[in-house]
This record gives structure tokens, C-alpha cells and sequence, in this order.
């Protein structure tokens, strides 16, 4: 399918069951209790506790539903799957599962790196520049006292890190994208982790093809997003109609682009 179709199946797709969309919001809507209510001044850290430990049951569900949502598209079927819900925990666990393994390796690389790039720094302004740091009263005091060719390396450490966090992230990006398509077609972690298939699965979809594909996927997302981010600024009910919705919304789009997109395969 060109990127056209996908996108306006896509946009369309979340419009044919309304009552599971909703069923989809209230589930964002109760993750972020806590975050509505602060709009209403109201603020309660035991609250909050709960709702966080409850928020990551029903983030593994919502994981699990739209696994179904790409399994569908990946069928080139129309329905937006219904809510099963001990089945969409199990699902969203491996979801999880799937995200956090391929964003592992990146994670540990872009820290390594990191710690080094503050090690170099650390070891440019010795013990006196790291106790000058500690006890400064003011940022005015640190700018002064380290010397700029430590800030230098600190900048440079940085930069690097940075750039190899972006190649790394898009790189494994593309990877998990297709592992979760596997995991949704074949319902099994081994065929998300069957790397030589996964790889073989981007060659066939085309590794450019891919890369922009995801690129305007996330655009396209980012402009709803500032949309939804519009509706959220209406006092009070703002909020409450943009998790409701717009989340929702933003959640089927997605993952229903995603499934098009590896039906091709």
C-alpha cells in the first residue's frame, strides 16, 4: 500500500466503533486521574501512589489492545478488535517485553557513553573543580572557576552522546517496529525475537521505505498531538476531552498505520 492509503485508512479507522474508542479513553482518562484533578487544585500524594501502580496495569492492557489493532490491520481487517482483557495483559506484557529488550542494547551503549563523557570531564577539572562544584552558592561561581577547555570537553562528550543516542534509538526503533508486528502475527516472543526474519522483514518492506514511513508517521502524530494539546488548554473539561479522545484517537491511528504498513510483507 502507498503511504497515502495507510494514512487515510488510518485516520478513518478509529471513527468505525466509537464505544471502543471511548472504552479506549476512559482507560487514558483513568491513568491521568491524577493529573485532571490537579486541574482542579486538588492534590493528593497517596492518590497519586495508587493511581500509579494501577496505571501500570492498565498501560499493559492498553499495550495488549493495540497489539490487536495491528494484528487486524496486518488481516486486512476493518474491526477494531474488542477488549479481552486477560488476554490484553498477557499480550501487553510481551509488548512490554518486546520494547523493553530491542531498547536495552541503545540504553546501555548511549550510558556508557555518557558516564565516560562525564568521567573525561571530571577528570579535566580534578578533585578541586568537583569540591568547587559541590559547594558553589551560584551557577555564576561554576562558570567562572572550571575552566573553559573542561567545558569544552563536557560539550563535545555530550554532543557525542546525543548523536549516537538519536542513530541507535532510530536504528532499534525500526527493529522493535517490526518485532511487534511479528509478536502480533505470529503471537509468540520468539518471533519477535527471531532477529535473521526480523531483519529480513525490513530488507522486504525497504529499510528507506521504512525509515520514512515512521518519519511522517510521527509527524502526522505530532500535529494531532498539538491539536489535542489545543483542546486540552479549555479549562477543566479541556483536559478530560483530550485524553478521552485525543489519546485514543492517536493510539488506534498508530498502530492501525504500523499493521498497514507490514501487511505489504
Amino acid at each position: 500500500m502507498e503511504f497515502g492509503e495507510i494514512f487515510k485508512d488510518a485516520l478513518k479507522y478509529p471513527t468505525l466503533d466509537y464505544q471502543k474508542l471511548l472504552i479506549l479513553g476512559v482507560l487514558y482518562v483513568i491513568i491521568n486521574i491524577p493529573a485532571i484533578i490537579a486541574q482542579f487544585g486538588f492534590k493528593n500524594n497517596a492518590l497519586s501512589l495508587i493511581f500509579m501502580i494501577v496505571s501500570i496495569f492498565l498501560n499493559l492492557i492498553i499495550f495488549g489492545f493495540t497489539l490487536g489493532v495491528i494484528r487486524n490491520a496486518i488481516d486486512l481487517d476493518d474491526a477494531i478488535p474488542d477488549f479481552e482483557w486477560t488476554k490484553n495483559l498477557v499480550d501487553g506484557i510481551k509488548y512490554f517485553v518486546v520494547g523493553f529488550v530491542y531498547y536495552l542494547i541503545p540504553t546501555i551503549i548511549v550510558t556508557i557513553i555518557g558516564v565516560a563523557s562525564l568521567s573525561a570531564f571530571f577528570g579535566a577539572i580534578g578533585m578541586d573543580g568537583i569540591e568547587t562544584i559541590a559547594n558553589a552558592t551560584s551557577t555564576d561561581v561554576i562558570m567562572n572557576t572550571i575552566p573553559p577547555e573542561a567545558w569544552s570537553t563536557l560539550a563535545s562528550g555530550l554532543a557525542i552522546t546525543a548523536i549516537v543516542a538519536i542513530i541507535l534509538f532510530l536504528i532499534f526503533g525500526l527493529f522493535k517496529t517490526v518485532g511487534l508486528c511479528r509478536l502480533a502475527k505470529y503471537e509468540t516472543l520468539g518471533e519477535a525475537f527471531n532477529f535473521s526474519e526480523v531483519i529480513n522483514d525490513i530488507k522486504e518492506i525497504g529499510v528507506l521505505r521504512l525509515f520514512g514511513f515512521l518519519i511522517v508517521l510521527v509527524i502526522i502524530c505530532a500535529i494531532l498531538g498539538m491539536v489535542i494539546g489545543l483542546i486540552s488548554a479549555i479549562p477543566y473539561i479541556g483536559i478530560i476531552i483530550g485524553y478521552l479522545v485525543g489519546n485514543s484517537f492517536i493510539a488506534l491511528f498508530y498502530n492501525r498505520s504500523v499493521g498497514l504498513l507490514y501487511s505489504d510483507i
